[in-house]
């Protein structure tokens, strides 16, 4: 028997458009496509312009909002998310727009950043290519996600997530920030040109992709894109040639704003992120040895989705959207030179302790995987300095821009990381402070965690194998197994557990023994 149908709804007030999907999903992951929903407001124009909202943005937002809302009661939808990415992010008057939009349709708007936002499409983009089996096994991809006010570069192998990162020069964005210019000059698209030039060429994706075998890039300006070089959609994605795409890009690069508009059927504020656009995939495109470039039709709301199946269906397919997250964070260390076995080692470590505490610290598997990757990452300030390199570690993470995590998860990361060492956390410390109360004891009880995961591997040399973990009354007893002396594994585990005891009423016992069969050591 079949399993009964849900609906699910994803929205995202975007920087140049409102989107909205109503989709009817079923637990075994089929999908059926009920309502879809495309507005163009183009946020952006106000808050990358003049740092703020207008009230007639503002206005137009939440009508529309409120039209999704009666929608969705029509179909009786009872779960959704609402997402507003950098036109809100960034505006002064955000939360004026927030309180607007819960008075009237009773969503609460979830702000996502960038990284989360791109991770999202990326997902989007990842089941679309392997479900019609375009990727090859010795394929490398290189994704670009253009949005209205930042892109974002992915490189993938072949589906596998390597490396990621972020700028803001979105379409939408470039266009306003030279609208000064394209009144003053008769080379406006030559000028466009330099300008984006001079902010790619730097961007560390942006090199090394001369052997990417395939080139896909994700826009809100598709179907333009499409008609412009003359290709017909074919499913749920348009292929467009090389030489097709360099011809469509002279014919742009010799037109106005008004005629592409006439061109294509389509809004002058949507045909005015064209030009920028084409700029941006050709200078990409360009350095890849892809012979042509693959267009999926897929926005973020097809990313919400795509989460939201993943993250209702089993553990396998939870485990398979965060797979990418740790794939990035393990690219991100071996950039930073990390000693890759003591790192494993403290991974496997932390999580074996948090998995015996779980009576204990009432947490759940998200934040298991937040330790998962500040365990990753916690060494690679080494790569900086020595001392203190748990501060560099932090540093670090804080501007990686990794993949998927909210800026919330990203501090609380970073935070594990900078006091998995000999400085101690306090409630008063500076990064701590800046996380909301129930993060910020969350984040206590997982450095907590890592602290004493660390303290098994002080000499860097795995001295201590077959580590299991009990918990009896009020202690929490790690036993290993050892072939020489750990003097200075037991110093610095002692060093450690006053902290361990005070967040958890435990008291931490390390007991070794000999594997020539001498009595076990405690500490």
């Amino acid at each position: 028997m079949s399993k009964p149908s849900r609906l699910f709804a994803a929205i995202d007030i975007g920087s140049h458009r409102l989107r909205m999907k109503i989709v009817e999903t079923t637990r075994d992951g089929k999908v059926r496509d009920l309502e879809n929903v495309d507005l163009l407001v183009p946020l952006g124009r106000d808050t990358f312009k003049d740092g703020k909202l207008s009230f007639a943005s503002v206005r137009a937002t939440c009508d529309a909002i409120a039209g999704f809302k009666r929608l969705m009661t029509d179909y009786g939808v009872t779960h959704s998310r609402v997402v507003a990415t950098s036109a809100l992010r960034e505006a002064s008057n955000r939360d004026y727009m927030i309180d607007q939009i819960r008075m009237l349709t009773g969503f609460d708007v979830e702000i996502i950043n960038n990284s989360q936002e791109k991770f999202l499409t990326f997902q989007a983009v990842k089941t679309l290519l392997r479900d019609s089996d375009t990727m090859k096994q010795d394929d490398s991809l290189l994704l670009l996600d253009i949005g209205a006010g930042s892109i974002q570069l992915s490189l993938c192998d072949p589906l596998q997530l390597v490396t990621s990162q972020s700028m803001k020069i979105g379409a939408l964005r470039i266009k306003e920030a030279m609208s000064r210019i394209e009144r003053h000059t008769l080379h406006f698209h030559r000028v466009l040109e330099e300008y984006i030039e001079a902010h790619v060429e730097s961007v560390d994706s942006f090199r090394g992709t001369t052997g990417i075998t395939r080139f896909a890039v994700v826009s809100g300006g598709a179907e333009s894109l499409a008609q412009l070089s003359g290709v017909a959609r074919t499913g749920g994605m348009t292929v467009i040639s090389r030489e097709k795409f360099e011809k469509a890009f002279q014919k742009v690069s010799e037109m106005s704003t008004g005629a592409l508009a006439s061109l294509c059927g389509i809004a002058l504020a949507d045909a005015e992120i064209i030009a920028p656009a084409f700029i941006l995939i050709r200078k990409f495109f360009g350095k890849t040895a892809a012979s042509e470039v693959m267009l999926p039709h897929v926005t973020l709301v097809d990313g919400l989705i795509a989460e939201h199946l993943l993250r209702s269906g089993t553990k396998a397919a939870q485990d398979a959207f965060e797979a990418d997250i740790l794939s990035n964070a393990m690219h991100l260390a071996e950039r930073y030179k990390f000693n890759r076995r003591h790192t494993l080692y403290v991974v496997e470590a932390s999580l074996s302790i948090y998995d015996a505490l779980r009576s204990v610290h009432g947490m759940d598997s998200r934040d298991r995987f937040l330790l998962h990757l500040a365990a990753l990452l916690h060494d690679i300030g080494k790569f900086i300095g020595a001392d203190p390199h748990s501060v560099y570690s932090y540093n670090v993470i804080k501007a990686s821009q990794l993949a998927g995590l909210s800026d919330t998860e990203l501090a609380t990361v970073a935070n594990i990381a900078r006091f998995h060492s000999a400085e101690e956390p306090g409630f008063d410390n500076d990064s701590l402070k800046k996380l909301e109360t129930g993060d910020r004891i969350k984040a206590v009880k997982l450095i907590a965690i890592i602290r004493i995961a660390d303290s098994l591997d002080t000499s860097h040399k795995q001295r201590i194998g077959r580590l299991r973990v009990e918990l009896v009354e009020n202690t929490c007893t790690l036993r290993g197994e050892s072939r020489e002396e750990c003097v200075l594994e037991q110093w610095t585990f002692q060093m450690k557990a006053e902290f361990f005891r005070e967040v958890f009423g435990l008291q931490p016992i390390l007991a070794l023994v000999n594997k020539a069969g001498k009595p076990e050591a405690k500490s």
